[in-house]
């Protein structure tokens, strides 16, 4: 056979099998895809499917598979099988100790987050000093890493009970995350939210009122004026502006986190009935027993569907209103309605 016929058929066969082969690929890589849109979507149950099926197929490079592993804990610990998310994770460390060192830490560090979500905070601890030590041997750290890490390491010793120590880790994360991300990046302002619940915890309200208000200009830019995030960021302002004795200031931001949730489509609806009681104490405290019944009527109805505690606390309130509006009977009405529900509700143990 001449040259130029085999140069024929060459392209005669590569006209024939590059539809094919492209198709071939395309099956190949459906699973990893599809595994990908379904975590973006959230849909983690559809997600875990498609990623084990991904996992199954051969031909996948020493990454690719642990990146697999890495999407598949995820999509688990969403579904909250931790075991099964733990085991996955182990699964991404064990392939990149052995072909891609990079991808070790970022294995790790997702171990950690199944081991906070078990409760394993000395387990979580461990990890996060292997993860500090492999990073500080390398001749270029990983201080993003590193930032976050001590973010995670202020978490599981709060968690123990360590709470100094806690301080110490959210206080550099926070220097870390303003330095490798930069002061208005999302991570930052997660850990000086996280700083001030820590200041608030130690009495330090001024430095808890610094951290939480930075924390809240991120939120409100990054994520957004109504978002869960700077939603509980005003909620904690609110709190320590209250226990340092600025009334007005706590007002106006309960006021405005009331707002906020009523902005939020679908929102918690017991949260919202929580700050309606937080504003009406305070209100009742400014004597202006109207507004904080008003606000209480509106708490108790959401509050009696669960019951509970909080609902007494909302009953015992809105009676002080009632009683500070001049309406003695329905003051009594309430109170005995609370001591009905008090009755039925066992003693908390001391």
């Amino acid at each position: 056979m001449s040259i130029t016929r085999l140069f024929k058929l060459g392209i005669r066969i590569a006209t024939w099998a590059t539809p094919h082969v492209k198709e071939w690929h395309q099956n190949r890589h459906v699973n990893t895809r599809e595994g990908q849109r379904h975590l973006e979507s959230g849909n983690w149950s559809e997600a875990e499917k498609h990623l084990v099926s991904a996992l199954a197929e051969r031909g996948r490079g020493a990454k690719q598979r642990v990146e697999l592993w890495l999407d598949l804990q995820k999509a688990q610990r969403h579904q909250h099988k931790l075991d099964d998310a733990e085991q996955s994770a182990r699964q991404a460390i064990k392939l990149a100790a052995k072909s891609w060192s990079a991808g070790r830490t970022v294995a790790m560090e997702a171990l950690v987050d199944v081991q906070l979500e078990q409760n394993k905070y000395s387990e979580a601890e461990q990890t996060i000093k292997e993860i500090e030590k492999l990073e500080e041997s390398r001749s270029k750290p990983d201080r993003a890493m590193l930032a976050k890490c001590s973010r995670k390491l202020g978490s599981a010793l709060l968690a123990s009970g360590r709470s100094a120590e806690a301080m110490e880790a959210f206080e550099r994360a926070a220097k870390l995350s303003e330095q490798v991300f930069g002061p208005d990046h999302l991570e930052t302002g997660n850990t000086l939210a996280q700083l001030a619940a820590m200041h608030r915890q130690h009495g330090n309200e001024a430095e808890a009122q610094r951290a939480i208000r930075r924390a809240l200009e991120i939120h409100r830019v990054q994520l957004g004026k109504n978002s869960r995030e700077a939603t509980q960021d005003l909620h904690l302002l609110a709190t320590s502006l209250a226990e340092t004795g600025d009334l007005q200031g706590a007002m106006s931001e309960y006021e405005r986190v009331l707002t906020m949730h009523e902005r939020q489509i679908g929102g918690d609806r017991e949260a919202m009935a929580e700050t309606q009681v937080r504003l009406a104490v305070l209100y009742l405290h400014a004597e202006r027993p109207s507004a904080a019944r008003e606000l209480l009527i509106q708490a108790v109805g959401t509050l009696q569907r669960s019951g509970g505690e909080r609902l007494i606390f909302a009953l015992e309130t809105l009676a002080e209103a009632e009683e500070r509006s001049g309406r003695p009977a329905e003051a009594i009405r309430w109170q005995e309605k609370a001591m009905k529900i008090a009755g039925a509700v066992p003693a908390a143990k001391v």
